[in-house]
């Protein structure tokens, strides 16, 4: 509004960005009262916010508006004469004369009926009629714009590249509109990119406002030391101690960390409700505990004080050298080690509750408080007291798998180590099974093993039984893909011991594992019984980590056993439960087998969606066992609706990630491969991927990924080689039926049918694809839509040949066969069953032979190579080429090279494999599902 205005007020220009609202809610509070209080952080802006009132509303007031900045002093604090009609007195910096204005505002309001008082001030007035209005900080797009439009100004205008670095900026600064003013000014000679680098030292930088403003307005640090001066001592202290914060803290935090020597337990209280109420604390009672924080900025100053004690640092947040510094460093470390003690005993209790019951609210406190872990955890690794550290990190480890932060938590693992100091016995085999863990969680199972033999050695030294337990059970997770047979056995034995000392988390560990080992073993019934265990456990003792492992699992056999609702059951569940916990790994699992189950229900679309947002959170939580399960499922999903090109893509990521970590991916994504490029057209290059998968999954020893392997390669192999597909199906067959994998069963009855049309056996063919339907209808079990199309003509032309009479007669016979007689009869009129052919046929001790021998080892020195006599080192290369239909070295070497190219000429990762001599395949190369899934 133009005009002189009325009073002792002067035209004031200035931008006001992001404060549309509180400049309304102003005038609707003034409208209602007549005293209102603008309260804030230094440097958020109240001064300007009252004059752009004043400016906007001018007219509101003709008896006249008056400035009165205190700043200056209280001369003409009592000198307002308005005119007729409201008027405005504007009270800037009511802080530096708090008793006084309690004193004459009151006095002005009642000799001036018609005058209200803006006042700004740090805390409130505290006078009645009063009201309170605190500015918050801009948000971060409100200070982005407010910092563009300054550095405009300036000539440097935004561009695209800059946005992320303006935000940064703006965020640091806690979007303060004079720290984001005064970081724009510097946009003159800085980038922003370069602003933002310099921010660690904020106080250097953001100097040299405005010349005509308040001296407490021309820096950052102007501006806060003008409160930080005017405080007593103990809230000083006080404030000086909160500084060890990081991010937020709640009341008992500041209790436990802050209480000591000047200031008591009782003291925390009055002390902090004044530190808010001057605005140097924020608080936010928002959620259904009061949380608090010091703004960055306040926070660093608290630290380093003013920048002219050049000698002070972090380590004494301020103070000059001599015994005053000395004295200040002592507080500071005390203050530090409360902290870290505190911070340390509260993930100690979280962790021991969280594998003991509900496991929800423990790790809730453990999010609220993570920003000061990570505190402690990079003071104890730079300069700190490391056994804290350790102890931390170990209570963290389940927080970090369920939370998804495994990379993270494995290096501050690392970091540890690696500073050293730590003293041998509980804490130190604490930290060494922890990495274990966390190494298995991420696949690098070389690391993990090391670190659990180390742990178990300490808590063997200890005669610590329940962290033997712990290791063993690890130990045994790392065999469980390898070695399922030992692994069975071991996990037995450690889920017979009850839980004891270790947790019921603890006891439905192994319980899973041994499910998952016994799946692998191709025991169904054996590997429900443990997981449905689990279960039991996690309902009768309130764990949810047994109860989420345990669902999971269940799910995992019940779709093995084509039992889909009771599946999808499980996994709703087991979803809940990890929503409730906040646990990301539980959250990919359950997506994951919630899509595998659409899938098999033919409800594409929905599994699609549910496999993209699993693989999306696999993704976050960086664990390549769990990417890999999410992204092979995701592309069995492509598979079966023929989208081969992006199936192709997705299982190349899982031949990847298995060839670093797991031969059990690598042998999944292999099969899958096959499946793609077969579908592409290329069946010989398939034909090689296929081999080599079925060559992967027996050297894992898991059945039914073995089945898996056979089956693809079954149907690689019908086109050109009949033979080969029928022993690869009637081996899928027989396994499937014999572990009670329904599914599998009824695809292999099928496949098999198909091969019998092509051998013109069509009423063996219709009794089998009756057999097949029948047994998809029990298990709701629809046909994918790649395959139909092959389906379809095998049944036209087996219909053609039989008449529909004689194929609806034959058909009939055979939905009425129970599911043993089908396999049994599926098995009839195939004649002598000759020795296998191919890569897929070679055991894992002729493909070592095989490799050796083409690289051009005698008999004798592969036999020094694998401690065996020549004679059987001759024995298996007459295997060898009889099953590879070759004669001499030369050839085997020649069909190597072939193979490894046939291999790589569809853009896989991965060459054929060559098995070192040696064992290059770490023995216990590889871990169940789940593994490292909990923590001590």
């Amino acid at each position: 509004m133009g005009g002189a205005l009325p009073g002792n007020w002067s035209d004031w220009t200035g931008d006001l960005v992001g404060r549309d609202a509180e400049l309304a809610g102003l005038r609707d509070l003034l409208g209602s009262g007549r005293l209102v209080t603008l309260t804030g952080a230094p440097g958020v802006g109240k001064t300007r916010l009252a004059h752009a009132y004043a400016r906007a509303w001018a007219a509101a007031y003709p008896g006249g508006m008056w400035l009165r900045d205190l700043a200056c002093g209280e001369e003409g604090l009592r000198r307002v004469a308005p005119g007729a009609g409201p008027a405005l007195l504007v009270l800037d910096t009511c802080e530096r004369l708090a008793d006084e204005c309690a004193l004459v505002v009151p006095a002005l309001l009642d000799a001036h009926p018609a005058l209200g008082v803006l006042a700004t001030s740090r805390e409130p007035l505290g006078v009645p009629g009063e009201v309170t209005c605190r500015l918050a900080p801009l948000t971060l797009p409100q200070a982005a714009r407010l910092f563009t439009e300054q550095a405009a100004a300036r000539g440097r205008p935004a561009t695209p590249e800059t946005g992320a670095a303006v935000e940064e900026i703006c965020r640091r600064l806690d979007g303060l509109p004079l720290a984001v003013e005064l970081a724009a000014a510097r946009s003159i000679m800085l980038s922003p990119w370069q602003i933002a680098e310099r921010l660690d030292d904020p106080f250097r930088l953001l100097s040299g406002g405005s010349r005509t403003a308040h001296a407490r307005h021309r820096s950052l640090e102007a501006a806060i030391a003008w409160s930080h001066e005017q405080l007593p001592e103990d809230e000083r202290l006080l404030l000086s101690r909160l500084a060890v914060f990081e991010d937020g803290f709640v009341i008992d935090d500041v209790e436990g960390v802050c209480a000591g020597g000047a200031i008591t337990r009782d003291d925390v209280v009055d002390l902090l409700s004044r530190l808010v109420s001057r605005s140097l604390v924020e608080c936010d009672t928002t959620g259904s505990v009061t949380r608090y924080r010091l703004l960055r900025i306040v926070r660093g100053y608290v630290r380093h004080g003013p920048r002219a004690d050049e000698g002070a640092g972090d380590e004494a947040f301020g103070g000059a050298p001599g015994s005053a510094c000395d004295r200040a460093s002592d507080e500071v470390r005390a203050v530090r080690l409360r902290h870290a003690e505190y911070y340390t005993a509260l993930a100690e209790r979280a962790a021991r509750a969280v594998t003991t019951g509900a496991a929800a609210a423990h790790l809730e406190r453990v999010e609220a408080g993570y920003a000061n872990m990570r505190a402690v955890l990079r003071w104890c690794t730079s300069g700190g007291p490391p056994t804290i550290g350790a102890r931390l990190a170990s209570a963290l480890e389940t927080y970090w798998i369920v939370r998804g932060r495994l990379r993270e938590g494995r290096g501050w693992l690392a970091s540890l180590t690696e500073t050293g100091g730590v003293a041998p016995g509980q804490v130190l085999a604490g930290m060494a099974l922890s990495t274990a863990v966390l190494s298995c969680a991420l696949g690098e199972f070389a690391d993990a093993a090391v670190a659990c033999r180390q742990a178990l050695d300490m808590f063997g030294e200890l005669r610590d039984e329940a962290g033997q337990t712990r290791a063993l059970a690890v130990l045994a997770g790392l065999r469980t893909m390898s070695e399922p047979a030992s692994a069975c056995r071991t996990l037995t034995e450690l889920a017979a011991r009850g839980t004891g000392a270790i947790g019921h988390a603890w006891t439905g560990f192994p319980l899973v594992l041994l499910g998952h080992a016994r799946l692998a073993a191709g025991d169904l019934a054996g590997a429900r019984a443990a997981v449905e265990q689990c279960v039991t456990i996690g309902r009768r003792h309130g764990s949810e980590l047994s109860l989420g492992m345990g669902l999971l699992a269940v799910a995992r056999v019940a779709v093995h056993q084509g039992a889909y609702g009771e599946a999808e059951n499980a996994l709703d569940q087991s979803m809940a439960v990890a929503r409730r916990m906040g646990d990301v790994w539980g959250s990919a699992a359950a997506l994951r087998g919630l899509g595998e189950v659409a899938a098999c229900r033919g409800r594409y679309g929905q599994a699609r969606q549910l496999l993209a947002q699993a693989v999306e959170t696999a993704r976050a939580v960086e664990s390549p066992l769990l990417l890999g399960d999410c992204l092979d499922t995701l592309g069995g999903a492509l598979l079966d609706v023929a989208e081969y090109g992006a199936a192709r893509d997705v299982f190349s990521e899982v031949v990847e990630l298995g060839e670093r970590t797991a031969p059990r991916l690598a042998a999944m994504g292999l099969a899958g491969l096959g499946g793609a490029i077969l579908g592409e057209g290329n069946a010989r290059a398939a034909l090689a991927f296929a081999e080599e998968a079925v060559a992967r999954a027996r050297e894992t020893e898991d059945r039914p990924l073995t089945l898996r392997c056979l089956f693809t390669l079954g149907m690689v192999a019908r086109g050109g080689d009949p033979a080969r597909a029928a022993a690869a199906h009637h081996s899928a067959l027989k396994a499937g039926a014999d572990m009670g994998l329904r599914a599998r069963t009824a695809d292999s009855l099928e496949a098999v049918a198909g091969l019998a049309v092509e051998q013109r056996r069509h009423e063996h063919a219709a009794r089998l694809f009756g057999a097949a339907q029948a047994l998809r209808d029990r298990l709701g079990l629809p046909r994918p839509p790649a395959v139909t199309r092959q389906h379809e003509a095998d049944l036209a032309e087996a219909r053609a040949a039989l008449g529909s009479a004689g194929f609806s007669a034959a058909w009939q016979e055979g939905a009425g066969l129970e599911v043993d007689q089908a396999v049994t009869y599926a098995g009839r009129g195939r004649g002598p069953r000759g020795q296998g052919v191919g890569w897929a046929a070679l055991t894992r001790a002729e493909r070592q032979v095989a490799l050796l021998a083409s690289d051009g080892l005698t008999n004798r020195e592969i036999g020094a190579k694998l401690f065996v006599s020549p004679r059987t080192v001759q024995a298996h290369l007459s295997n060898v080429f009889a099953k590879l239909g070759l004669s001499s070295r030369r050839d085997l070497a020649r069909e190597f090279d072939s193979r490894a190219r046939s291999l790589r000429s569809h853009e896989s990762p991965v060459p054929a494999q060559r098995d070192d001599a040696g064992g290059a395949e770490d023995p216990e190369g590889g871990v169940a599902f789940l593994t490292g899934r909990l923590g001590g």
